[in-house]
């Protein structure tokens, strides 16, 4: 095919490559810094939702273990009552020493993650109905056991945060 026979309305294939790679070698100007420009607002903010996501998610992971602990501390509270410290020989103690036992037994061997100086731990007995100020240790009686953890998000943004849960359960044994 010559140029004569060629319709005058389309372009040569070779101009039409020529422009494609004019085209690629000198972009359209005007707009080089805008890629800069909007990730300086753009990645600030995307790293900060990303981080607080991540902070988030360890504190949901922290207070998930305070409750577990809760929970662990009240079952063995309320399967190691007076009738169990009957039948294993143990003096009947006082609140202190069986608060003393359900650290050493439940919630110390069961801290994963936890700094045990920011952990604090309380348990409560009711008072046996004829004797105000005498806890209730016996089977029936009600145990209540709260755990509090202090956390600082790593971020240090805000802080420290006071992980509580509290626990309930009917005493067993």
């Amino acid at each position: 095919m010559t140029a004569a026979d060629r319709p005058s309305h389309t372009a040569s294939s070779e101009s039409i490559l020529l422009g494609v790679v004019l085209m690629r070698i000198h972009p359209r100007g005007g707009r080089d810094a805008t890629t800069a420009v909007e990730c300086a607002f753009i990645l600030p903010v995307t790293f900060f939702l990303l981080f607080g996501l991540v902070v988030g998610a360890m504190g949901v992971f922290r207070y998930d273990e305070v409750a577990a602990l809760a929970r662990q501390a009240t079952r063995y509270a309320s399967t190691h009552g007076h009738q169990y410290r009957k039948d294993a020989g143990l003096p009947v103690g006082t609140s202190a020493d069986w608060t003393a036992a359900i650290y050493d037994n439940a919630i110390s061997p069961n801290v994963v993650s936890l700094d045990s100086s920011l952990l604090s731990y309380q348990a409560s007995w009711p008072d046996v109905i004829n004797q105000p100020g005498k806890p209730d240790n016996w089977p029936g009686s009600q145990v209540t056991v709260t755990v509090s953890y202090k956390w600082f998000p790593e971020l240090y943004i805000v802080g420290p945060l006071n992980l509580t849960s509290t626990s309930s359960m009917p005493i067993t044994n």
